[in-house]
C-alpha cells in the first residue's frame, strides 16, 4: 500500500493563475491530467452474478450511511468519485480529470464536462458541493472519512476546491473514495429509499428477493461496460453457497474460506482472486455495558486463544495481527504486549475490573465472516474457561445487520476502504464510533486527527501512535486478519479486483 498523498508549501501564496498553478503542482508532482479511459467496443452483453454471504445493510441506497460489503459493491458500480483507484491502488482521475494539492487544507479539481446522472441530469459543481459538504456536518456514518468542516468552494462551472479548515494529508484517498451524489437526492433524502441514484458505469435497477441488480450505462463517460447486467445475490447457506458456483448459478464467490477454497483445487474451471483490501476480523465490543471496562476488554484478549483459531480454523489463510491495523496495511508494525493466550492473565484482569465475580455477556452469532460459527463457539468456551459467561443467539445476517450493537460482542470485519488506514482508524471517532462501538474517546480522537494531519516524513510515527492507543485498551477485540478470497467461474475473463471493498474495475471484464 502507498501512500499516494502529500504536502505543498509556498504554492497557496505564489498568486497564481489557474493554468499556472496547475503546471507549477505538475512540476511538483501533484496533479495528474490523464485521458479519458478508453471506451469498449460493441454492445453490452451476458449476465455477472456474484454469490455473497450477506445481504446490503438496508433497503436504503445512501452510500454515505453505510458500511457492508454490498452497500459498497452497489455504490462502486452505480456512482463515480472525483478521483478512483486503479489494480494496484493508485490513484486515477474519476469525476476530475485534474487535480493540483495547493496546501495542506486545499485541492484544486477540474470536473470532467459532458457527464450526466442516470436519469439524464447534467452532473454540476453543486452536485458535488452538496456531496462533500453534508460529510462534513459529521452526521453520517461515512463522515469519518473526512475532516470536520470540510465543504467545497466553487471556482466556476468547472472548477473547484475542496478546503479543510484543519491539515488533512489523506484527502485524495477520501476524495477517491466518497461518491458524488445528486443535490436533488441529498435535497429530499427519502429518494433513497428508491434506490440508487449515480454518473457510474451500472445503473440501479432493483432490489428484489435475494438480489441486487444493476444494468450497463451505455453513455458512461468512462465507455460502454462490456457486461450487460450485474447481480449481487445473498445466498446465506454456504453450502448451498458454493453449490451455486459449482453448478453455474453464479460466477463469483467472495470472501471464501479455506473449504470453499479446497473444493475448486485443481478444477480448471475456475480461478482463485486474492486481491483484498486490508481487513481484519474483530469482535465488535459496546462500550456502554460490561465491556466498557478496560481490564475486562484485555481479559478478553487474553482469553481467547487467536493463533490456534487462525492455525485450525482458519487452516492458516488469515495472519494474526499484533496490531489495531491489518497486517497488510500501510504503516502496520506489530504492537506490545502481544496479548498471547494466557487464562491466567485473563482471570487476573477480570479480578481487578469491576466485575471482580464474573460477567455475562450477550454475544450475536451468524454466517457474516467465513467459518464465523465455529469461531464463536471457540470464543464462547474460552471465555467461559475463565469466569464470564457467554450467552450465544445465532442471527440471520440481515438482522444481524441491524442488530448488533445491542450485544455486548459480536463478530464482524473492518476493512480499509480508501486505500489507506486512516480509514479503519476513523471507524472509532465521530458518528461511525458511537454506532459501532457506543464508543467517545476524547483521547483517541486526538490521536486520529494527529495522524491525518500530519505530513509525509512524521505520518508513520503519528499513525503507530493511534494504533497502539487503541491496541493496549483493545478497544475491541482483534482476532486475524482477514484475506479476501474470491473463486471466479473462468468464463468471466478480465476480471480484476483494486485493493478495495467494491468491485470499481468489473467495467473491464466480459462474460461468455
Amino acid at each position: 500500500m502507498t501512500n499516494l498523498t502529500g504536502n505543498v508549501t509556498g504554492l497557496a501564496s505564489m498568486n497564481l493563475s489557474r493554468r499556472r498553478l496547475l503546471q507549477s503542482a505538475a512540476a511538483a508532482g501533484l496533479v495528474s491530467v490523464l485521458p479519458l479511459r478508453a471506451a469498449a467496443q460493441g454492445t453490452p452483453e451476458g449476465t455477472l452474478v456474484f454469490g455473497n454471504a450477506e445481504p446490503p445493510t438496508s433497503n436504503y441506497w445512501d452510500p454515505a450511511a453505510g458500511f457492508g460489503l454490498v452497500d459498497e459493491q452497489v455504490a462502486s458500480l452505480v456512482h463515480d468519485s472525483l478521483l478512483s483507484f486503479g489494480e494496484k491502488g493508485e490513484i486515477t482521475p474519476g469525476l476530475a480529470t485534474t487535480w493540483a494539492i495547493k496546501d495542506d487544507r486545499t485541492v484544486a479539481l477540474t470536473l470532467r464536462e459532458g457527464v450526466t446522472f442516470h436519469d439524464g441530469t447534467p452532473l454540476t459543481a453543486e452536485d458535488v458541493k452538496a456531496t462533500i459538504d453534508r460529510l462534513g456536518e459529521g452526521k453520517l456514518a461515512q463522515s469519518m472519512v473526512a475532516v470536520p468542516g470540510i465543504s467545497v468552494t466553487i471556482l466556476s462551472p468547472s472548477e473547484i476546491e475542496v478546503v479543510s479548515p484543519e491539515p488533512f494529508g489523506v484527502v485524495l484517498n477520501a476524495l477517491a473514495f466518497i461518491k458524488v451524489l445528486p443535490k436533488a437526492n441529498i435535497d429530499n433524502p427519502d429518494s433513497f429509499k428508491t434506490g440508487a441514484m449515480g454518473t457510474g458505469p451500472y445503473r440501479f435497477v432493483s432490489y428484489s428477493g435475494n438480489d441486487v441488480k444493476l444494468e450497463a450505462n451505455e453513455n458512461w463517460w468512462g465507455g460502454t461496460p462490456k457486461i450487460k447486467s450485474v447481480v449481487f445475490r445473498y445466498i446465506e447457506d454456504a453450502e448451498a453457497r458454493i453449490n451455486a458456483l459449482l453448478t453455474g448459478q453464479v460466477d463469483i464467490l467472495t470472501r471464501v474460506n479455506a473449504e470453499f477454497l479446497s473444493r475448486v483445487e485443481g478444477n480448471a474451471d475456475f480461478n482463485v482472486n486474492n486481491q483484498s483490501p486490508p481487513s481484519q476480523i474483530v469482535g465488535l465490543m459496546q462500550h456502554n455495558g460490561p465491556l466498557g471496562d478496560v481490564k475486562l476488554r484485555q481479559a478478553v484478549a487474553y482469553a481467547v486463544d487467536r493463533e490456534a483459531i487462525a492455525a485450525s480454523v482458519m487452516r492458516g489463510l488469515n495472519p494474526v495481527n499484533y496490531s489495531a491495523l491489518p497486517t497488510t496495511s500501510a504503516f502496520y508494525e506489530p504492537l506490545e504486549p502481544k496479548f498471547e493466550h494466557n487464562p491466567e492473565k485473563a482471570r487476573e484482569l477480570i479480578a481487578q475490573s469491576s466485575y471482580p465475580d464474573g460477567v455475562t455477556l450477550r454475544m450475536a452469532t451468524t454466517t457474516l465472516v467465513p467459518n464465523q460459527l465455529e469461531i464463536d463457539q471457540i470464543i464462547a468456551a474460552s471465555l467461559q474457561q475463565v469466569g464470564i459467561t457467554v450467552e450465544l443467539e445465532r442471527l440471520e445476517v440481515g438482522a444481524y445487520r441491524s442488530s448488533y450493537n445491542t450485544y455486548d460482542m459480536t463478530l464482524d470485519t473492518l476493512a480499509v476502504f480508501n486505500n489507506d488506514p486512516d480509514f479503519v482508524l476513523g471507524t472509532y471517532i465521530g458518528a461511525a464510533g458511537e454506532a459501532v462501538f457506543h464508543l467517545k474517546d476524547e483521547t483517541y480522537e486526538k490521536l486520529h486527527a494527529a495522524q491525518r494531519a500530519a505530513p509525509a516524513e512524521s505520518r508513520a510515527e503519528a499513525v503507530k501512535a493511534a494504533a497502539q492507543y487503541l491496541w493496549e485498551n483493545q478497544i475491541t477485540f482483534f482476532l486475524t486478519d482477514e484475506i479476501w478470497y474470491s473463486i471466479v467461474n473462468k468464463r468471466v475473463k478480465d476480471y480484476v479486483r483494486a485493493p478495495l471493498v467494491g468491485e470499481n474495475l468489473v467495467p473491464r471484464a466480459t462474460r461468455t
